[in-house]
């Protein structure tokens, strides 16, 4: 990547704790690819920092690493070339050498392989902090990827480092607008496109940059086996859940379109609730989530509840490309694509409903939503639905990802639903039409005379 993109609250957030007196401990976590290491080293330009990214190796080797890493960043060759046989040992010299007047930044990244080499590692921290650093000129920052452990470390009631943290900032993908900044010369049905295969990760994003098309992308990318992200959804899950077969199997019945924990329990021949675990750990990963429909006045207890895929390229790769994986092994791209194409199609359009979602929950303000999501029952769907505080709808709507322009016929569809099935509209509910490829004139002629009704083509308006 040529320049930082985003992040600009998080960035805000570091600078504002690095300005403050006295010790100050931050905890970034978040799964892989998105872009922390690049983060922090944004946010250390122009200011005192040591950086050490651990590693895999064994302790003695780890503590090596980490003193070479000082010695660089403080550029005193002494503090390498003495051996140092604790940690204590370790963070004594960094304050003998670290300078006195003025904030050093210290970052140890990948802080998971340090407890995984040393498991009393935490504890020891945490003593060397609440004797030493906690009222130092210090900025202690704790980076990891396996969200699990970096809980289990740091943030839990048992954990050592426990309430010392000044801030426990999680990284999430990127917004859909961050999109343009990566891939300004594109057209927004190519950038929905690329969405569906590398969503808000950084690093799926920058890969993306080397191609001028979607189809492209995917042939080289991911359905080739020497394609960078062939293997992306096992090295993913092996790296960040203690127990991938498990989440791997839920991820698959999700992507064949099983959604409610009873369905996924029989299909894994598991009961229902020994699935809970599993389904929390890939929650708090970001690459599932539980939808109700927004008129349910309980979602946490509806029983309506139904589980999706949340990151779009674990959603591409196992409702679409991982049924015809044992093609891919013998190469065989160019004989599965027309068979894929179907499935790849109906998986955009579903990434296209979610971020005009999205678009309504960025405006939730303009249109009155507390919640926005679907709304369904037996006879009917909703592909957009807000609810006010009085669980009215304040916004309904309908979305298309078709080649032909969209007409009066959608919206008396969108009227009937509303009508025959009796929902409850608040009295200034807007009523809202997505379309890739634009709107017929007579409906734009009416959209011009009834308020409620509004017609978007592009996903980066702005309504306010």
């Amino acid at each position: 990547m040529n320049k930082f993109i985003g992040r600009h609250s998080e960035i805000k957030q570091l600078n504002t704790i690095y300005q403050n007196s006295g010790g100050q401990l931050v905890i970034l976590y978040g799964r892989r690819r998105l872009g922390k290491t690049t983060l922090l080293r944004e946010f250390c330009q122009n200011k005192n920092h040591c950086y050490y990214m651990a590693d895999k190796a064994g302790e003695k080797s780890q503590k090596r690493s980490l003193t070479l890493a000082l010695s660089t960043a403080l550029q005193e060759p002494l503090l390498q070339a003495a051996e140092y046989p604790e940690w204590y040992d370790i963070f004594a010299a960094f304050d003998r050498f670290r300078p006195q007047d003025k904030k050093t930044i210290l970052i140890l990244d990948e802080y998971q392989y340090l407890c995984q080499t040393q498991p009393a590692f935490s504890s020891f921290l945490q003593k060397w902090w609440d004797e030493h650093w906690k009222n130092e000129n210090i900025l202690l920052i704790l980076c990891g990827s396996i969200t699990s452990m970096m809980y289990k470390e740091t943030m839990a009631q048992s954990a050592p480092l426990y309430g010392r943290a000044s801030a426990q900032i999680l990284l999430k993908p990127l917004p859909y607008q961050h999109l343009k900044d990566f891939l300004p010369t594109h057209t927004e049905e190519e950038l929905i496109k690329f969405y569906s295969l590398g969503g808000g990760v950084p690093r799926y994003l920058e890969l993306l940059q080397g191609y001028q098309n979607f189809s492209t992308a995917i042939q080289e990318l991911v359905l080739n086996q020497n394609g960078i992200l062939y293997n992306e959804a096992r090295y993913l899950l092996h790296e960040e859940i203690s127990s991938p077969n498990t989440c791997w199997s839920i991820l698959q019945a999700l992507g064949n379109g099983t959604g409610r924990i009873s369905e996924i329990g029989s299909r894994l021949g598991l009961p229902a609730n020994q699935l809970t675990h599993y389904i929390k750990l890939l929650r708090d990963l970001f690459l599932v989530y539980r939808e109700v429909p927004v008129l349910e006045k309980n979602p946490a207890h509806s029983k309506k509840g139904y589980y999706q895929v949340a990151d779009p390229f674990l959603r591409l790769w196992f409702g679409s490309i991982y049924p015809y994986d044992s093609f891919l092994e013998f190469g065989q791209i160019k004989i599965i694509m027309e068979r894929l194409n179907p499935l790849i199609q109906s998986h955009i359009s579903f990434c296209y409903e979610q971020l005009c979602r999205n678009f309504v929950k960025n405006n939730a303000s303009t249109f009155n939503c507390l919640r926005v999501g679907r709304q369904w029952s037996g006879n009917y769907e909703l592909d957009i639905a807000g609810v006010n505080a009085d669980l009215q709808l304040s916004v309904v709507g309908e979305c298309k990802w078709s080649h032909k322009k969209i007409g009066l016929s959608v919206y008396k569809e969108l009227q009937n639903k509303i009508v025959s099935n009796k929902l409850p509209l608040s009295q200034n509910c807007r009523h809202l039409l997505f379309s890739k490829s634009g709107f017929t004139q007579d409906l734009k002629e009416l959209a011009k005379k009834e308020n409620r009704l509004l017609l978007i083509n592009s996903l980066f308006d702005n309504l306010k």
